[in-house]
């Protein structure tokens, strides 16, 4: 099963540099890789995209990810983008569960619960369509 919830190493604290898209400065260390290099987040990415309000609608009322939606709309707007394609979205999953950079420190857990309700609505859906 996939590890959502933050381990004991969350209390340490990792730095990430944010850099502008548009700069071509290079990091601050030569050390850093690309991996913690973020670039600033955009309007959308602050906010639900009209594509990420109908996902949610047409979810079940008690699996909506509202917290989610809430704290982390980049994720949820990435989420609804790829929901139609059962490939994409385990794709997403998997690069949200699976820690492949080392040292992320999880997500808070009422949003890693509604990503595991996600999943699972995801799993369930995998299964109705292969079953038709």
């Amino acid at each position: 099963m996939f590890h959502l919830f933050r381990s004991p190493k969350a209390a340490q604290v990792t730095t990430l540099t944010l850099v502008d898209s548009s700069s071509a400065q290079p990091p601050e260390s030569p050390t850093r890789g690309m991996a913690q290099r973020r670039t600033l987040p955009s309007e959308q990415d602050r906010t639900l995209t009209a594509g990420a309000r109908q996902w949610l609608r047409s979810l079940p009322a008690r699996e909506r990810p509202l917290a989610l939606c809430s704290m982390y709309s980049r994720l949820a707007n990435r989420i609804a983008a790829v929901w139609a394609d059962p490939v994409d979205t385990e794709a997403v999953f998997d690069e949200l569960m699976i820690d492949r950079r080392g040292g992320r420190l999880g997500f808070p857990p009422l949003v890693a619960s509604e990503l595991m309700r996600l999943h699972q609505l995801h799993e369930q859906r995998l299964v109705r369509n292969q079953s038709d």
